[in-house]
């Protein structure tokens, strides 16, 4: 870091005519080295987020590499060795992908917000060099580069892109405007100001309190938010990789380097028990820097989901570490639920970029396959919004009112036993012949079996 620090002055504008040296790092220990420069880019970039981190990437293939090949692209001035670009890649079966996890591998959660890094001034440069890299470059045939936002640098180098490419929307990420609390709340139907008010007062006279875990607290806060996450999706449909000693590992790493480096924290919602000893009831993990503020994972126990309305209470921890920023938007990532809609004040759509080498190669299929699959859940998006949106006759929404009352009933205190065994046995059907449900099935059994190698290895010779 300090051999480049004397020479990032003279090289802080591109040199047009010269030719940016590249180089593909292959090995974790390059990667690990790369810590300094990797940061001191990062600042420069005006698109990143602390999704792109080395903190957070790092600690991500530290958990997951394993499932994946390396490969980290760096552009340096050839005059002074200034990192100016880098893109922060992997490769999977032909397939090269941006770090932090992927749609179709399973058992890894995903990264929001990717995006390559891309120094402020040397955009053209880089992006027309690294588009003729990546092509260059051998081990892949199709490039999916996933959960790209607007504003991403990659839209530089798929600019430049002379082969086949592609365009998809993938995943709508709800944004809350953060003028103020009271202003968000006003926002809001009436009901839900007073369930929000009504909740916060609540929270008050229990003796609830936000109280965010310090860098050496880090660690063990993210093993009760882990925890906590899992009581929260208890008897619902959590993702399996969730349940796994290896995600909760990289939780505590990703916690302990980003509250380090001052670019995330673990929010707590702490209350003192009838002994005096304090007690975690909500937890969530927010990620923030520079403008960005986002609000990644939440955990609550069984009595806090009972008692509290929980978007309001982390909706409220995120918006003010917002003011407190002078962020103009928070984050609350993907997974749209009406819980966060009603909340939310914009919507943001990711994309995902698909590159090829050639219109013969596997670009074909594989673009045509997700452009149908987005066509279809496009439709089905705008049906559900159009039966909830006012201007939907009378008639749409009694007949949805109906649909919902109808799929309910079996579930109600008053729907008579045998209503209840035959959806018991429908549901039991649909699940040992619905290809949803073996997929999940799949999934669930290859995390068991993960946790099981993981407690295996573990385990020390005298305790077998």
């Amino acid at each position: 870091m300090k051999a480049h620090q004397g020479s990032t002055k003279a090289a802080s504008r591109p040199t047009w005519q010269r030719r940016l040296h590249s180089a593909v790092l292959r090995d974790t220990r390059e990667f690990s080295s790369l810590h300094e420069e990797w940061d001191e880019l990062y600042r420069n970039c005006p698109s990143a987020t602390p999704f792109s981190s080395w903190e957070w990437l790092y600690s991500w293939w530290e958990a997951y590499g394993e499932l994946y090949e390396l490969r980290l692209i760096t552009l340096r001035d050839p005059g002074s060795g200034l990192l100016v670009g880098l893109l922060p890649l992997m490769v999977r079966r032909g397939r090269l992908l941006l770090l932090g996890g992927d749609r179709v591998t399973l058992y890894n959660p995903i990264t929001p917000y990717k995006d390559f890094l891309i120094r402020k001034g040397w955009e053209e440069p880089v992006a027309r060099i690294a588009a003729r890299d990546l092509k260059e470059m051998g081990g892949w045939r199709v490039a999916d580069l996933q959960e790209l936002m607007p504003q991403a640098a990659a839209w530089d180098i798929f600019r430049y892109w002379d082969g086949p490419k592609s365009s998809i929307p993938i995943t709508d990420y709800l944004l809350i405007r953060t003028n103020s609390w009271e202003e968000l709340l006003s926002s809001l139907s009436r009901n839900a100001r007073k369930a929000a008010r009504r909740t916060l007062r609540r929270a008050e006279q229990d003796g609830l309190r936000c109280v965010p875990a310090g860098p050496e607290d880090a660690e063990r806060a993210a093993t009760t938010l882990v925890e906590l996450h899992r009581q929260l999706w208890r008897g619902r449909r959590i993702d399996p990789e969730d349940l796994t000693p290896r995600y909760e590992t990289f939780m505590r790493a990703a916690a302990r380097r980003m509250t380090a480096r001052g670019i995330g924290r673990i929010s707590e919602f702490r209350r003192d028990d009838d002994d005096g000893e304090e007690q975690v009831l909500v937890s969530q993990f927010l990620l923030f820097d520079k403008d960005f503020v986002g609000a990644y994972v939440i955990g609550a126990s069984e009595e806090a989901s009972r008692r509290y309305q929980l978007e309001t209470l982390t909706n409220w921890d995120a918006v003010e570490v917002a003011h407190q920023r002078g962020s103009e938007y928070v984050s609350m990532m993907f997974y749209a639920s009406w819980e966060k809609l009603r909340w939310a004040s914009e919507v943001v759509s990711s994309h995902r970029a698909i590159l090829g080498r050639s219109k013969a190669s596997f670009w074909v299929p594989y673009a045509g396959y997700y452009v149908v699959r987005n066509r279809y859940y496009t439709l089905r998006s705008k049906a559900q919004v159009y039966v909830h949106s006012e201007d939907a006759p009378r008639w749409v929404k009694k007949a949805t009112a109906s649909y919902y009352a109808l799929v309910l009933y079996p579930y109600s205190e008053g729907a008579p036993s045998w209503v209840k065994n035959l959806t018991e046995r429908y549901y039991a059907l649909r699940g040992k012949y619905g290809y949803g449900w073996l997929r999940y099935r799949f999934e669930l059994a290859r995390a068991r079996r993960q946790m099981h190698r993981d407690n295996h290895l573990t385990q020390t010779p005298s305790n077998r």
